[in-house]
Parts: structure tokens; C-alpha cells; sequence
């Protein structure tokens, strides 16, 4: 019992300094600029490419 404790504590411990290392990645990468911006991606003119297809998807 104590050993599965201890794999736990390191299992957790390991897991959260990971997630915390990409959340500071993330920080200085600027994914959290502008929170504002994702709501108004929708209302921008769609780009057409040279085949017609939108945003370089198939038709």
C-alpha cells in the first residue's frame, strides 16, 4: 500500500510539472493575448483558394 502511494505522489508530481511547463510555453507563445479574439474569428471573409474550395478544403 505504501509503495502505491509513492508511485502516486511521484506519478502526480511528475504529470503536474509537465502541465504546468507547457502552460508556461503557452503563456509565452501568446496563446492567451487576446481571450477576445476567438469569438470573432467567425465574422472574418473565409480566403477562396485557386480550386474554390474554402480555407484549402475539398469542395
Amino acid at each position: 500500500m505504501l509503495i502505491l502511494t509513492i508511485i502516486l505522489l511521484i506519478t502526480t508530481t511528475l504529470l503536474g510539472g509537465i502541465f504546468f511547463v507547457l502552460f508556461r510555453w503557452a503563456v509565452k507563445d501568446g496563446q492567451f493575448d487576446d481571450p477576445e479574439e476567438a469569438k470573432y474569428v467567425i465574422f472574418r471573409e473565409e480566403e477562396r483558394h485557386a480550386d474554390g474550395a474554402v480555407d484549402g478544403g475539398s469542395k
